[in-house]
């Protein structure tokens, strides 16, 4: 019994409604724990009696698995398809995403080697993963500005350039092993924890992502791109909006350390949102794509009997003569021959 993509009834916008939910109800809450409720020096929350707490975590959770379960379900998920012509959201959002990351790339050498300098092992292998995270960054705009010039223009550039695709889903991975390394206990520091489900469902829309644009193993990714990419989108709101938020208000002094504001991420977001929303309203119904490939098969099967047909007519053509009752008589240079040395 099938039971992927096996509900017509839901709608595949369910994610997006379910995403904006989630981020309505956690980014107030979050913003007043970082401001009444954690420790900025340790990460760790003042009071653990807080209801406050629990009902944050309930939410994002509940969220996140409502948004897998019903995107796994839902029938009317685009086809595996990347977004055809010009799309200037997604062009735009591209671009910015792109700055950010080559931003990401630099910045660490000139305001620091470690972005939790304080709180994660000073190892070799940590100032490697650095190298790697940055390397990836730069790899992953190169990318991202070959898309804004492909959705700018409404060519298809990025197909031409299909493993840099893979980019953005290494500088994610970079970014995880960055934060394993964190020697603090994950489920105390908030922050940390919803950093990494952020990180591991960007990676999860990264990997689909790659599979889609580069049309690779692409059949049936559309769901895990929407529902990962909108479970991403929530998390990485519910900790960068706060940062956002303290940082322009002049309340840095309320951000934990080593967990500063991050433009990437906010960069992240607008991408994978304009991707999703661009899949959604621009992208092609899995029946579109069955009747394209259906006419695509016939028109090919005409077009093989008309050759057919072409040859069979250049073939009596070259060895026979059509008769005006239809009979075709054959003749070869031989009995041609022949006929002449006959009447001589």
């Amino acid at each position: 019994m099938k039971i992927k993509n096996s509900v017509q009834s839901i709608s595949a916008d369910i994610s997006v409604v379910l995403m904006c939910v989630g981020i309505l109800v956690a980014c107030p809450m979050r913003i007043f724990q970082m401001l009444k409720n954690v420790d900025p020096a340790t990460g760790f929350y003042i009071n653990y009696d807080s209801a406050m707490i629990i009902i944050l975590y309930a939410v994002l959770a509940l969220v996140a698995v409502l948004i897998l379960v019903l995107s796994y379900l839902s029938g009317r998920i685009p086809a595996s398809i990347a977004p055809k012509g010009r799309q200037v959201p997604l062009a735009i959002t591209s671009l910015v995403f792109a700055l950010t990351l080559f931003y990401d790339s630099v910045s660490k050498y000139f305001v620091g080697t470690q972005e939790t300098a304080t709180i994660i092992q000073n190892t070799g292998s940590t100032s490697m993963i650095h190298h790697f995270r940055s390397l990836a960054a730069v790899l992953a705009g190169l990318y991202l500005i070959v898309l804004f010039i492909s959705y700018i223009s409404g060519n298809e550039l990025y197909k031409k350039v299909k493993i840099l695709s893979l980019m953005p889903l290494f500088w994610t991975l970079a970014r995880i092993l960055e934060r394993i390394t964190v020697v603090i206990s994950i489920v105390r520091v908030s922050e940390l924890l919803f950093e990494i489900c952020a990180l591991v469902f960007l990676m999860m829309f990264f990997m689909s992502f790659a599979r889609v644009m580069s049309d690779v193993n692409s059949k049936g990714s559309m769901w895990s791109v929407i529902a990962c990419g909108s479970v991403a989108a929530m998390f990485i709101m519910t900790f960068a909006v706060p940062r956002l938020m303290l940082t322009l208000t002049g309340n840095q002094e309320s951000l934990v350390a080593g967990f500063p504001l991050n433009w990437a991420d906010l960069g992240a977001v607008l991408f994978v949102l304009t991707f999703v929303v661009t899949s959604l309203r621009k992208g092609y119904s899995v029946e579109d794509v069955e009747k394209m490939n259906a006419e695509i098969e016939a028109a090919k099967a005409t077009e093989e009997k008309i050759q057919q047909a072409v040859s069979s007519v250049q073939t009596i053509a070259e060895t026979g003569v059509v008769s005006q009752n239809g009979d075709v008589h054959f003749s070869s240079q031989s009995a041609v021959k022949d006929e002449e040395k006959t009447e001589n």
